[in-house]
């Protein structure tokens, strides 16, 4: 079977990790992640969310069969692993990736490719490769340091220690976190509010903030207005700057406003 499922329900793209707790995918990981990303690019959705069946992140239940297979294996594997991580972060929409349990090697490397990330409180984070005399080669490394800063990133890659659930808002790594029980519940109100929300000005945000994390500033402020033209011609643009003067002239707060589309 494939290793992902991508399916619509309206505006939102749901990317599943298949399996359950006793067969996680393994060496067909990269190939079905790859397939399913895709058809999330040639379809309509406004916001894709990954989950899992399992409740796990893991490319494997049993590392060593991938492992096994040698060098020229796993160096391909993880390419291809990293070529899907970064044709999700491209995707002109917000991504959210919900985990509750475990988010191991190339599955805790694949939930840093996304833009909102919900974790149940005691869901554990790891990095393990260099304890075993490997390195993260999915693109982990620099997303994590990215988020943290080098002395953390540092800490956790080089000594391979777990990150939990309840610190990993406070350290930069996950946006929410969730009582266990409550992660589909708190993931599916965030996934609601960003199918509702303005598709054109989410990509258009996410394209600045992409371009600070690997330009820095003088990057961003180059394209900034161009990103910015014509926005207001839009229709969200137009009805939304409409509600928002209404609302800032009545001194009230702006409404939480929901758009019909891109």
């Amino acid at each position: 079977m494939s290793s992902f499922r991508f399916e619509q329900h309206g505006a939102v793209g749901k990317l599943t990790l298949l399996g359950d707790a006793d067969s996680e995918p393994g060496s067909d990981f990269p190939s079905s992640l790859r397939a399913a990303v895709r058809q999330a690019y040639a379809s309509d959705i406004r916001v894709l969310h990954l989950t899992s069946a399992s409740g796990n992140i893991a490319v494997a239940d049993d590392l060593g069969a991938i492992g096994d297979k040698g060098s020229k294996f796993l160096e391909a594997f993880a390419a291809d692993i990293l070529a899907s991580i970064r044709l999700i972060e491209e995707l002109p929409v917000p991504t959210v990736a919900s985990v509750a349990g475990m988010a191991l090697g190339g599955g805790f490397e694949l939930l840093l490719a996304f833009d909102f990330l919900v974790v149940a409180e005691s869901a554990m984070l790891v990095l393990p490769e260099v304890s075993v005399g490997g390195i993260p080669m999915a693109g982990g490394v620099q997303r994590l340091a990215d988020r943290v800063g080098k002395t953390l990133a540092t800490r956790f890659v080089l000594l391979s220690e777990p990150i939990f659930g309840k610190v990993a808002v406070d350290l930069g790594i996950a946006t929410h976190s969730a009582p266990d029980g409550k992660l589909e519940e708190v993931s599916d109100e965030l996934v609601r509010h960003l199918a509702t929300g303005p598709t054109l000005a989410y990509g258009k945000a996410r394209t600045l903030i992409h371009t600070w994390a690997t330009g820095g500033v003088a990057a961003a402020d180059i394209i900034s207005t161009q990103l910015g033209a014509g926005i207001l011609d839009t229709k969200d643009g137009a009805e939304g700057m409409a509600i928002a003067v209404a609302a800032v002239r009545k001194h009230e707060p702006i409404p939480k406003i929901q758009f019909a589309g891109k």
